[in-house]
């Protein structure tokens, strides 16, 4: 971001007076995209979750390090970054996992880290109207890609009204529980779509 938003100035600056609740409303606004980035690189979950737990460690540690009118979403993932390579330093001489690891960051560097979560989220939403009956697919999809109402999706399908609804309100719910079973995802997919286009 070329601009810091007041909101997240002020953080900082109650971060740099060693304020928790600060801390807590950044690592609720960055955890997601630093799990995603993580992920990315290490391909694991639980390395991912481990890089998460270390950054904001080490943030809260470096605290009075933080320049406020720097771009912190760039600090906060230099910060991952470098905690993977010192892993990797630190690792068995698996040549093939640190080409691997090294090939994902020049991948990533070259996406862009928004990309990178615009990316995932589109996978993690696909996923979930995957998952739904062939029937109540076909009338999320009418609904929500086609911006049908649903007295037009009823007559187009031959269907009931009530039906529709009902229909509609299983496969939100569905959704929401598919979401629910991947917060590191579904925090930053809810963060960063609308509540319109998903539910």
């Amino acid at each position: 971001m070329s601009s810091i938003p007041d909101i997240e100035k002020e953080l900082l600056h109650q971060l740099l007076n060693d304020d928790v609740s600060a801390f807590r409303q950044i690592y609720e606004s960055y955890q997601g995209k630093v799990f995603l980035f993580a992920l990315r690189l290490t391909k694991t979950k639980a390395d991912a979750e481990e890089v998460v737990q270390e950054v904001f460690v080490k943030l809260w540690e470096k605290r009075a390090g933080i320049q406020v009118e720097k771009n912190f979403n760039a600090y906060i993932l230099t910060i991952a970054r470098n905690l993977i390579l010192d892993k990797l330093k630190k690792a068995a001489r698996d040549k093939s996992l640190q080409q691997r690891i090294y090939h994902n960051m020049q991948e990533l560097e070259n996406l862009g880290v928004n990309q990178l979560v615009e990316k995932e989220l589109i996978r993690l939403h696909h996923q979930a109207i995957d998952r739904l009956s062939p029937g109540k697919r076909t009338i999320y999809l009418l609904s929500r890609e086609e911006e049908l109402t649903y007295e037009e999706i009823a007559q187009k399908l031959g269907i009931s009204v009530n039906t529709v609804r009902n229909q509609m309100s299983d496969a939100l719910k569905s959704i929401r529980e598919f979401l629910s079973q991947h917060p590191d995802l579904a925090c930053v997919f809810i963060a960063s779509m609308s509540a319109s286009v998903i539910f």
